[in-house]
């Protein structure tokens, strides 16, 4: 072999002696990138997804691999759990137990679950990458996100002090007892530092799972009273309490014991003085019984009729009412006082709703119209007719102003004070309450009708009854039929009623400008006889009848009213008014009500006998007989 191959031979196997190194040197690299390669791929299918990353805990619940909804059931479970652990609170030797719940604390459960979801998921690619990373190799606890109602821990907190100190502080202060009051000296002692016990139990309880343990500590507290307040307090207590105290006014007067203000006294401290003062929520309390005799109501200007139908006007007055605020300052001054009295505070409230000048004003002069029905004394009837007639007396009606009486008087009701009474509805007398009101409407509506003014509405009787003028009459029920009718004048209307056991009398006062009123009434007309009502009645015989109700004729007439006014113009008004028949009622047998009609029985009359032919007397000759 010459130099020349020998070296060709040697660059040869240089060449793949190269080689080889190079595909070594290759291996290790992707040996050594397959971790890294790996690790990326499962950070970037975490990103991607909705889960914890593993490792992590919140409050010691393990959260880690559960999708976000998974993870906020375990906390709300863990809520529900805390809610009601017990909870060990030690002071010194002294220990207590409670719950989270009852010292207001709370585990968030959206915002624990959000603090497990962003371990990993806070910051920019790499942080994420290193906070992967980081939990996939080291477990992370972190703390629950609690709430904390701190008037309700606080609260908790001093509920359990009595339990865990034997010596706390005492604010200073007065007991009442029988009017005698003893002071309560202030005395400095210990109290639960709050904020301390709240970031100690807020820390346990945001990373424990089990039962926690509080170590507490306490501070001395001096109460801020002053030295000689509780004496000062002690000294007004006793002076206010030595005897009653009177407060007048005018002939009402208001006076409490000793007893009864004791009761009513509060002490508290108001900077560092010992307050006395009354307690207003048990003064108006005190107060509200004894409201109904120093208080009125307002009183409205009234009008006052004569025997003499002559008018007078009882002036109006306001109301008195207490004002619970000034009635317990002028109290609680003059209990200072050394003569334990002062004045009763009284306002003028509320104002009448007529003044006397406004019923000045409205004009009402003289008697304008009345009239009077009789009745029989002391039936169920006549207590209605007194009853609605006091509802309307005393009535003011403004100049222009439409009135309804139902609107007036209301329902007919037990209540309102009406009886069970006959009525007529749909034409039959039946028994309601308020039954005989129309009495005192008919009673009404002439005075109206006779004194001229406007009347909208108003019900004739079905049927005509003799102690009412006819045509010039009215029903009364509810709601309809009803009595409307408008003061068409310039002046007030006046309604006055009074009665006796046998009568009802309508007054009406006014002034309607001199105007004059005539009416008239003409004949009956359209007589329509009475229909003849078969009833049923096996005890009448078959050839009798027995008349129940002898029925009355229908009728009609026309009733004309003439308003001549001062200017000599003149309303003429005219209204047909029409009565309809009441059947005459009769008990026949069955037997003859036609087939049909109501009661028919469909069963025939017997025939009647035939009279019996004479016998002939002893000797007599026979009657010829035909040949």
């Amino acid at each position: 072999m010459t130099d020349d191959e020998i070296a060709v031979e040697t660059a040869t196997e240089t060449k793949a002696a190269r080689r080889r190194i190079s595909l070594g040197r290759v291996h290790v690299i992707g040996l050594a990138c397959l971790p890294l390669l790996l690790f990326a791929l499962f950070f970037a299918r975490f990103a991607a997804s909705d889960s914890v990353v593993s490792g992590v805990a919140v409050g010691g619940v393990e959260l880690g691999g559960l999708t976000a909804r998974e993870a906020e059931r375990r906390l709300a479970e863990r809520a529900r759990v805390l809610a009601k652990e017990k909870l060990r609170l030690t002071l010194g030797k002294a220990e207590a137990s409670t719950t989270a719940e009852e010292l207001g604390v709370e585990l968030v459960v959206a915002d624990s679950r959000a603090r497990a979801m962003s371990v990993a998921r806070g910051g920019g690619i790499f942080s994420n990458a290193f906070g992967y990373l980081r939990a996939s190799l080291t477990a992370q606890r972190l703390p629950a996100v609690l709430r904390i109602d701190r008037a309700r821990f606080n609260a908790g907190l001093e509920k359990l002090e009595p339990l865990l100190i034997e010596d706390p502080p005492v604010a200073g202060g007065l007991v009442i007892e029988n009017a005698v009051p003893r002071a309560i000296p202030a005395r400095p002692g210990r109290k639960i530092a709050k904020e301390l016990a709240r970031a100690s139990l807020s820390d346990a309880l945001a990373r424990d799972t089990g039962p926690a343990t509080i170590a507490l500590s306490a501070s001395t507290v001096t109460p801020p009273l002053a030295n000689g307040s509780v004496a000062r307090a002690l000294a007004l207590a006793t002076r206010v309490l030595d005897r009653p105290v009177t407060l007048e006014a005018g002939t009402r007067h208001l006076e409490i014991q000793p007893l009864e203000l004791g009761a009513l006294l509060s002490a508290r401290a108001d900077g560092d003085e010992l307050a006395l003062d009354l307690d207003r929520q048990r003064f108006e309390s005190w107060l509200a019984a004894r409201r109904q005799g120093l208080e009125a109501p307002a009183r409205d200007a009234r009008f006052e009729v004569s025997a003499s139908d002559q008018l007078g006007i009882i002036p109006a007055e306001p109301g008195v009412r207490l004002d619970s605020e000034a009635v317990a300052r002028a109290l609680w001054t003059a209990a200072q006082s050394e003569e334990h009295r002062g004045p009763l505070p009284l306002a003028s409230q509320p104002p009448p709703a007529r003044s006397t000048e406004q019923a000045e004003q409205l004009g009402i002069r003289e008697l304008v119209g009345s009239f009077t029905t009789r009745h029989p004394c002391c039936q169920p009837r006549v207590d209605n007719i007194h009853r609605i007639a006091s509802l309307l007396d005393g009535l003011v009606v403004e100049p222009g102003q439409t009135v309804s009486v139902n609107a007036i008087v209301g329902p007919r009701t037990q209540k309102n004070g009406f009886l069970l009474a006959p009525s007529i509805e749909d034409g039959e007398m039946v028994d309601t309450i308020g039954g005989g009101v129309s009495q005192f409407a008919t009673t009404f509506f002439n005075a109206l009708f006779r004194a001229g003014y406007d009347i909208i509405e108003r019900k004739p009787h079905t049927y005509w009854f003799p102690r009412y003028p006819m045509g010039i009459e009215a029903t009364l029920s509810w709601p309809h039929p009803d009595i409307v009718f408008k003061n068409d004048t310039q002046a007030g209307l006046l309604v006055d009623t009074s009665f006796t056991d046998t009568s009802i009398t309508v007054k009406l006062y006014g002034d309607t400008g001199k105007r004059r009123v005539s009416f008239k009434v003409s004949e009956r007309r359209e007589i329509v006889p009475p229909a003849v009502e078969l009833l049923p009645n096996r005890a009448v015989p078959p050839d009798e009848e027995k008349v129940k109700e002898g029925g009355m004729i229908g009728w009609s007439v026309i009733v004309s009213r003439t308003v001549t006014f001062a200017d000599g113009t003149k309303k003429d008004e005219k209204r047909k008014v029409t009565y309809k028949p009441k059947p005459r009622r009769v008990d026949v047998h069955p037997c003859r009500i036609p087939q049909g009609e109501p009661g028919a029985t469909g069963e025939r009359c017997p025939e009647p006998e035939p009279e019996a032919e004479p016998t002939p007397e002893a000797g007599a000759e026979p009657a010829l007989q035909p040949g």
